[in-house]
């Protein structure tokens, strides 16, 4: 491999060579959180309810209990650990993927920016049984940190933060906080229910108006074997089984419930995220979703529009490396409604060859130039020349409008 041979800086060269000036910005990126963080920037107030993790067993418990719920004993979901990922990135995975080497790593791959979501924080602070004080505490926790890592990015990696809902008035202050005095550009949610409440529930409309406000992305985002409620928990007692429902089916219901709840409607300045699910399963359900508006919209007075002129208007999904859909979402939504996403670290990615495994997709230049760029700088806010490396394009999605 070219990459072992003359090394990563070199690998870049000849990949942007190759790729000619066509500039990457990888929509959903991950991060492996080194276990101490969860209690080094929790608040003092809060350091006797939470016990932290170690390097075999990185989660940490929080008054006691369990912040993950794996279907099969720890042993077989073990790709995440330390040695496991070893195995697969070698010393990117030794250094902790600090700084430098998620950069090294996105050298290789040929990625200009990444914006960075979390890996064990896609269950720490977002368990059902978790205290409001204790859930948005770890999540500053994590918001924090994520900061710091990104101060390292050379204005490559784009923070993104956590924003679990067991208190909307408090995470809104939280949310604040970090968009205010850190920067972070974007906000995390789960799909899920979180105590009974759905995204969509009436008692979050304040906190959606508040990221309205503060000008950032929704971003919706699953992660299997969370302790909340799941497409598939409920039938499946196996990682296969609960992982290829939750991730797809939640967004799907989550989706629907900001259009028939009435979200986008009433915040028609909300910018969605639809990530890590696939792109086929969008355009079928717009379909019946229509047809459902058209027959039995009395019994939704709150969208008003049909439901794919919300989507048009307001949503973006992310497309990874091997989704064989993402010709004809683009075909039928517009580049300007699709990101790119490789997954990395996690071990399923593809790297070092996402991007190029994309490019085979078939796309048009422009529709590339799109979703590799223009669309997620325009749904993150951000001004190309405000990143490393960043270049502009021509062409400027719709979604750049929105404000």
């Amino acid at each position: 491999m070219f990459v072992e041979r003359f090394g990563p800086r070199q690998a870049q060269l000849v990949f942007a060579a190759v790729r000619g000036d066509q500039p990457v910005f990888d929509a959903d990126m991950h991060v492996q959180e080194p276990p101490e963080i969860w209690l080094e920037f929790l608040d003092p107030a809060l350091r006797d309810r939470v016990e932290g993790g170690t390097r075999e067993q990185a989660l940490p418990t929080a008054d006691g209990r369990s912040l993950i719920d794996l279907p099969t004993p720890p042993e077989d979901r073990r790709e995440m650990r330390p040695t496991m990922m070893e195995d697969r990135y070698g010393d990117l995975a030794r250094r902790g993927f600090d700084a430098p080497a998620l950069l090294e790593g996105m050298d290789v791959e040929g990625v200009d920016v990444g914006a960075l979501f979390p890996s064990y924080g896609l269950y720490v602070p977002w368990a059902d049984h978790l205290a409001p004080e204790l859930a948005i505490g770890l999540a500053r926790s994590y918001n924090r940190w994520i900061i710091s890592l990104c101060a390292d990015g050379d204005r490559r990696l784009v923070p993104v933060a956590l924003a679990p809902l067991h208190d909307p008035d408090a995470t809104a202050a939280e949310v604040r906080r970090a968009v205010n005095d850190d920067g972070v550009k974007a906000i995390m949610l789960r799909p899920n229910p979180v105590q009974g409440r759905t995204v969509s529930h009436p008692d979050h409309d304040r906190f959606f108006a508040e990221m309205v406000d503060l000008d950032i992305p929704v971003i919706l985002h699953e992660g299997t074997a969370a302790v909340v409620a799941a497409a598939g928990a409920d039938r499946f007692d196996t990682w296969c089984g609960r992982h290829a429902a939750s991730h797809p089916m939640e967004q799907m219901l989550a989706l629907a419930g900001l259009i028939f709840d009435g979200v986008l409607e009433r915040h028609p300045g909300l910018r969605v995220g639809v990530f890590e699910s696939g792109t086929g399963w969008l355009r079928w359900w717009l379909h019946r979703l229509d047809e459902h508006w058209e027959f039995l919209g009395a019994e939704v007075p709150q969208a008003k529009l049909r439901p794919s002129e919300y989507v048009a208007r307001q949503c973006v999904i992310s497309t990874e490396t091997d989704d064989p859909f993402v010709g004809d979402t683009v075909a039928a939504l517009g580049a300007d409604h699709v990101v790119w996403a490789s997954d990395f670290p996690h071990p399923e990615a593809p790297w070092p060859h996402a991007v190029d495994g994309f490019l085979e997709r078939g796309l048009s230049p422009a529709d590339e130039a799109a979703v590799l760029w223009s669309t997620p700088c325009a749904l993150y806010h951000l001004d190309p020349a405000s990143l490393g490396r960043g270049r502009a394009l021509p062409r400027e999605p719709s979604l750049a409008a929105n404000p």
